[in-house]
């Protein structure tokens, strides 16, 4: 399982080498990066590329037309809208890619690092890693298959290279999500393992029995020194993560919007689908099993993404929990050790975890719901308005 998720690792990188969102180059075995003319001028051609091709093809009405054909005013305005505000968040998170290459290759190195510091840490997040990437993979590759099949028979020189580009969009989009999915998990696999840590380091300070033999004071000394490198640990670890979301924090807010008009779209498609049965009555079989795989694996990609960071914060809480025990200690503690533990909880308590993106909002459950909520409405006021007006 572990050659599973290098791989996974691997085919991510050179996807993203490919899109021309790794706009460097990565060493393997020594996590170190560097900028390279080779990396660079690739990036850059392929951006440009598809921008070009993107703008030409959405100016070109008929070619549009082909692809709105079967679709009412609604359709045709949603499906714009989608298509121009997918463009901007993507053209945004590019140009936050290349305005800050040198923080992005710091960030790819510290990750790097602290898998080769600790690489047990994959046994707590391979199977978040794989999950990812099979979902991402599967639905990309479900809706290439659709695509190809529903336009094999109009399929032109013009139209494919109007599709390439949309398509393009999507991969991009893929990818950097992916990045900032497996940094995450990996930041969470070291949290876990700072747990465990934790854990022994509360179980031996609870069997101490206080006295004042060289032994007691030597066991405390022990102990104090690694709740203090791991203190340290901790530290920095919040530290990474605070520097991944400012760093991420324009790509992120991109992707959301992204995320939040798709989700609105899908419920007004699956409602679209069962009330104009002309949309979908010429497709075949294989389209409209491919349809329904491609929403089980997105909305799962969805789930994924959203608890991967829910997650995250918990590790960070039972961190907090696990603190707390220290009440259960036997008094007559070691004063350099009370003194640790006491240290670790106030700079824990001044320094609290937090997701927060240009302060505009911070990610939790809480705030989930209520995108939740706002999702329900939104689809609630399109699939209304259909009612109403066709």
């Amino acid at each position: 399982m572990v050659d599973l998720v290098k791989w996974c690792l691997f085919v991510s990188y050179y996807y993203g080498r490919f899109t021309g969102v790794l706009n460097f180059e990565i060493d393997f075995k020594t996590g170190r990066t560097r900028v390279t003319r080779n990396a660079t001028i690739c990036s850059a051609f392929s951006h440009l590329l598809m921008f070009i091709i993107l703008g030409i093809q959405m100016a070109n009405a008929r070619v549009m037309g082909k692809l709105w054909a079967t679709t009412n005013s609604l359709h045709k305005n949603m499906f714009m809208i989608m298509s121009c505000v997918r463009v901007i968040c993507v053209l945004l998170s590019l140009v936050s890619r290349w305005s800050q290459r040198g923080t992005f290759m710091k960030l790819f190195y510290s990750i790097h690092c602290l898998y080769q510091l600790n690489p047990e840490i994959i046994n707590y997040c391979r199977r978040s890693i794989v999950s990812k990437c099979i979902c991402a993979t599967m639905s990309e590759t479900l809706q290439i298959i659709m695509v190809l099949v529903l336009t094999s028979n109009q399929l032109t020189i013009s139209l494919a290279f109007s599709i390439w580009s949309i398509l393009s969009l999507t991969s991009i989009i893929n990818v950097i999500i992916t990045q900032y999915f497996t940094a995450m998990a990996i930041i969470r696999a070291r949290y876990r393992l700072l747990n465990s840590e934790l854990r022994t380091i509360l179980a031996k300070t609870q069997a101490l029995i206080p006295n004042k033999s060289g032994v007691f004071v030597t066991k405390c000394c022990y102990l104090a020194d690694e709740l203090e490198e791991l203190a340290r640990t901790q530290s920095s670890l919040q530290n990474l993560i605070e520097c991944l979301s400012r760093s991420y924090r324009v790509q992120v807010i991109c992707l959301m919007v992204t995320y939040y008009l798709n989700l609105v779209t899908n419920s007004y498609l699956l409602f679209s689908i069962n009330k104009y049965r002309s949309l979908t009555e010429h497709w075949p079989n294989i389209v409209k099993a491919c349809g329904l795989a491609y929403l089980v694996f997105y909305y799962l990609d969805c789930w994924l993404n959203s608890h991967n960071v829910f997650y995250l914060m918990d590790t960070h809480d039972d961190i907090v929990k696990l603190l707390n025990q220290r009440t259960l200690f036997q008094p007559g503690l070691d004063q350099r050790l009370e003194t640790v533990f006491e240290t670790f909880i106030l700079n824990l308590a001044h320094n609290p975890f937090k997701l927060s993106f240009f302060g505009l909002f911070e990610i939790d459950r809480a705030s989930s719901f209520a995108v939740g909520n706002s999702l329900l409405t939104h689809s609630i006021l399109l699939i209304q308005y259909d009612v109403e007006h066709f």
